[in-house]
């Protein structure tokens, strides 16, 4: 679960199948369910939200692993179709087989992901990330 440990105010939070999603201004959490298999639908289904609360504007998705579940390394293919505004990609792992997985999802993502140890490091980062985006343009 979501600790209240944001300074930004949640803009709306969704308890979904899949999992919660926490949306912030311009970053989202979520936290997958236990034993459920984050696949491209499930990705899909997500889009449409981020879409209704970001748009057309950059953001950061940060992938709290709290729960045990399996993910389908091969649609991280698509994952650029699904989430076009996609700016930064983050994943808080606790435990090594955690960091393994995402290593080897690095492979089919064809991008950075981050992995940090805490929550608040992975939106102080995903914050920065965006800050930097924004000068850039």
């Amino acid at each position: 679960m979501l600790k209240p440990l944001m300074k930004e105010r949640l803009i709306q939070k969704y308890s979904l199948d899949m999992g919660e999603v926490f949306f912030f201004e311009n970053y989202l959490i979520i936290e997958v369910a236990e034993g459920i298999c984050f696949n491209h639908e499930k990705a899909t289904e997500l889009s449409l939200l981020t879409n209704l609360h970001f748009g057309n504007r950059p953001f950061g998705y940060i992938s709290h692993r709290i729960n045990s579940y399996s993910l389908k390394p091969t649609d991280y293919m698509k994952i650029r179709e699904v989430f076009p505004n996609l700016a930064v990609f983050v994943v808080v792992a606790y435990t090594t087989a955690q960091e393994i997985s995402v290593k080897i999802e690095r492979i089919f993502y064809h991008d950075k992901i981050m992995i940090f140890e805490t929550l608040e490091m992975a939106v102080a980062s995903v914050k920065k990330c965006l800050e930097l985006e924004t000068q850039e343009k």
